[in-house]
């Protein structure tokens, strides 16, 4: 098994209050099999309302406790597998819920890990939120920043670390550096750990509102129609750091749309881009200097203000109005412009249904489900944008896990896509269908863009090369690419279905790159197909079954050609030795076939072996005309009546033995009758039926077959009929059509089957499933 987590390890600002109480690599199996009852359902909910915030006041459950039973739950509720002592960890746990993720979210890092299909439980989310918040805090990704290591440098010794080395925003890093200088000169100690303090308590606001839990033990102040949570304590440059994947959506130009609102104005969409041509400024910089200039009323003149306004773009008129918010002694522009701000957010989260966001001043924070607001244009006029503010780590791993698979051929691509994934050629004539496997005459060329997953000797090169070989057999049958939701659909179904340890989406983020190469389109040739769904556990069971079903069809067909060889024989009234029909096969497999030509050849010349040619192939040279010949000229009188006499007694024997052939002739037709019974075939041959021969000589077969005399007649015949006729179906008599039919559709076999099974039963069958089911392919 596979593991791409390290070991945790202290960090060096993370205060003694939010540690937990056990590291990401800690075996809980006591902990969590403790917690483990009838009643963890309501235990993990009581104590997800009662999360322990930032609050003060010291009540809450701990994270650590929470954490604890949201693994227990996990393995009592969602987890139906063998537990083994080590998947006890809050590692594994992660691991396995990354492999399987049934919610939305998106994991930041993930751990690879052996696939177990997880249950879609009601509490899935509260758990997939609180394991990867628990892992994240205990992992080398939380704790430290270069941010957090200058801040309190400057914190610790009052010096500056060199801002040449800072790989951030350096401006910000200044404003901080001075808003810590104006917090020395007050009574409020400097505390370096509250930078990371923030970010932990941040993250758990973040998972209690989009669970829609009680924020009873976090401080959430309204002020100035904003509100303050520990989510805006968090600073800014940490707020992308986090478990899962974050969307932002905020206010596009604030203050230049509230402004036009004010003052009837329709700058917005300019108001930046003129300060950046006319002072020569980035737009970042732009930004703040039209707010610095909005808010310093106590600091700019009227008449720099206006000035400042004009080079925005505002005419004469709007100048003097603006002017009248940012110069109110009474009222501080900030109040103008955050009463605008609370009303568009609160069109924004009841237009959209996002109660679940964390608001922060003219933004709402989303934990990305996957769906993306549809309203970004609220009233009045304003512009909402949505940026994802983090995205998933992609680390590629390969590795082999120990689990076992079911059945030996395992196909990579899924049922139920929409792609023609396999082409078969044209086909001769049909040899013969057995066992769920149909025979050809010849071989057909066919091209498979599928591989087998059951596969223990591959890495991940090969793997690579495999899914590229694939894609572009997909590009060549379908004509196009393959689309990127399918891709990643594909991906997830071999890491799900197969014994190979791979991070889904880093694969992904290669695969899609993929080319089509000409190179991977060569055809095989094959002489069988499939007419069902046929499992077979090792490929030893499949060769097997296949040479068993070719086995049979062979003898089936020979069997055929004996029959309609014996019929034209009968018809041409021709009962001579029987050897010109070719046995497809070994013998030991045809043996009824062998039986029957003996049988035959036995019947009617009564030769098991074909008997050797004569010496002289004169027609008019005969032994009859060779013996007259000899018993006149040798023998006298008496010698030559004894001769006449044993000559006639010979012709009388063998006029005997043929009198005896020729009568067997209606056993042999009787055999022909058996012979049509077993290979299905009417003939058109006016023979009378004869049961008692027929048994008699299925007796006979039996005998030579087994080559055993002991058993008794009638089982030999029950064992005939068993092995060798094929069974007739029998017909019932339809009395009433008004009720044959079962008019009720949820009998429908459409309702009984899966949608793979469906697919696998050919494009007709499944098209029909479709509608029935109202799916409706693209």
């Amino acid at each position: 098994m596979v593991s791409t987590a390290q070991k945790a390890v202290a960090k060096k600002y993370i205060p003694e209050w939010i540690k937990l109480d056990f590291f990401n690599d800690s075996n809980l199996k006591s902990d969590i099999q403790n917690r483990i009852s009838p009643k963890i359902k309501t235990e993990l909910i009581n104590a997800l309302n009662h999360i322990k915030g930032d609050n003060r006041d010291g009540g809450g459950v701990s994270f650590s406790e929470i954490t604890l039973l949201a693994m227990a739950y996990f393995y009592s509720e969602i987890f139906k597998d063998k537990i083994l002592d080590r998947y006890f960890t809050l590692n594994m746990v992660k691991g396995f819920l990354d492999a399987d993720n049934q919610s939305n979210y998106s994991a930041i890092h993930e751990i690879d890990v052996e696939f177990f299909r997880l249950c879609d439980d009601p509490l899935f989310r509260h758990c997939w939120l609180i394991i990867q918040s628990a892992w994240f805090f205990n992992s080398e990704y939380f704790g430290h920043h270069q941010y957090i290591d200058y801040i309190n440098h400057f914190i610790r010794t009052g010096d500056k670390l060199p801002i040449d080395n800072y790989k951030f925003d350096k401006i910000h890093l200044e404003g901080k550096y001075q808003e810590l200088e104006k917090q020395k000169n007050t009574s409020i100690p400097l505390n370096e750990f509250k930078l990371v303090s923030d970010w932990y308590y941040g993250i758990l606001f973040l998972v209690c509102k989009e669970l829609k839990l009680p924020i009873t033990h976090f401080n959430v102040v309204d002020k100035d129609n904003r509100e303050f949570n520990p989510w805006t304590k968090t600073t800014k440059i940490l707020r992308i750091l986090a478990p899962f994947k974050i969307v932002e959506c905020d206010i596009k130009s604030a203050f230049p749309t509230f402004l036009d609102i004010e003052v009837g104005s329709s700058l917005k969409d300019h108001v930046y881009n003129n300060l950046m041509v006319s002072k020569n400024i980035t737009r970042g910089e732009a930004k703040i200097l039209y707010n610095t200039y909005c808010n310093s009323g106590q600091y700019k003149s009227k008449e720099e203000t206006i000035e400042f306004f004009l080079g925005c773009g505002y005419t004469n008129k709007q100048c003097i109005e603006l002017i009248e918010m940012t110069h109110d002694p009474k009222t501080k522009f900030y109040s103008f412009m955050t009463e605008h701000e609370s009303l568009a957010i609160q069109y924004f989260i009841v237009m959209n249904d996002l109660n679940r966001g964390t608001r922060l001043h003219d933004a709402i924070y989303l934990i990305d489900s996957g769906v993306k607001p549809q309203i970004l244009i609220v009233p009045p006029n304003c512009d909402f944008g949505y940026t994802e503010i983090n995205r998933p780590i992609l680390l590629e791993s390969f590795g082999l896990s120990n689990k076992r698979l079911p059945y030996a051929y395992i196909s990579s691509i899924p049922q139920g896509l929409n792609m023609v994934s396999k082409y078969e050629g044209v086909k001769s004539g049909i040899k013969g269908q057995a066992n769920g496997f149909i025979f050809y005459k010849e071989k057909y060329k066919y091209l498979n863009a599928n591989f087998n997953l059951n596969d223990y000797t591959i890495n991940y090169d090969t793997l690579c090369l495999r899914l590229e070989e694939m894609l572009s057999r997909l590009w060549y049958l379908n004509s196009k690419a393959t689309k990127s939701n399918d891709l990643y659909s594909i991906l997830k179904f071999i890491r799900a279905n197969s014994q190979y340890v791979f991070n889904v989406r880093a694969l992904y983020s290669r695969a899609v790159k993929f080319q089509f190469y000409s190179k991977h389109i060569f055809y095989k040739e094959r002489n069988y197909g499939i007419t069902k769904h046929l499992i077979f556990k090792k490929k030893i069971e499949f060769l097997a079954a296949r040479n068993e079903a070719e086995r049979t069809v062979n003898a089936m067909n020979n069997l055929k050609d004996f029959f309609y060889l014996l019929e034209e024989r009968i018809r041409n009234n021709d009962y001579g030795y029987l050897d010109e029909i070719e046995i497809v096969g070994k013998r030991i497999n045809n043996t009824i076939v062998y039986s029957m030509i003996r049988t035959f050849n036995l019947l009617v010349t009564g030769y098991q072996r074909k008997p050797r040619k004569r010496v002289s192939g004169d027609p008019l040279y005969s032994s009859v005309i060779k013996r007259v010949t000899l018993s006149g000229s040798t023998f006298n009188l008496k010698n030559q009546n004894a001769v006449a006499q044993r000559i006639i007694l010979k012709y009388e024997r063998e006029l005997k033995v043929l009198n005896r052939l020729i009568n067997n002739r209606v056993i042999a037709q009787q055999l022909f009758l058996i012979l049509s019974e077993m290979v299905g075939v009417e003939t058109d041959l006016n023979i009378i039926p004869h049961q008692e021969i027929q048994n008699k000589l299925k007796v006979d077969l039996m005998t030579i077959i087994e080559k055993n005399t002991a058993l008794d007649i009638g089982i030999y015949i029950s064992k005939f009929d068993a092995l060798y006729l094929m069974k007739k179906s029998q017909i019932p008599v339809i009395s009433n059509l008004n009720t044959i039919f079962d008019t009720d559709l949820a009998n429908s076999i459409f309702n009984q089957i899966s949608i793979e099974e469906a697919s696998s039963r050919g494009e007709v069958f499944f098209k029909e499933y479709l509608s029935f089911h109202c799916i409706f392919q693209s």
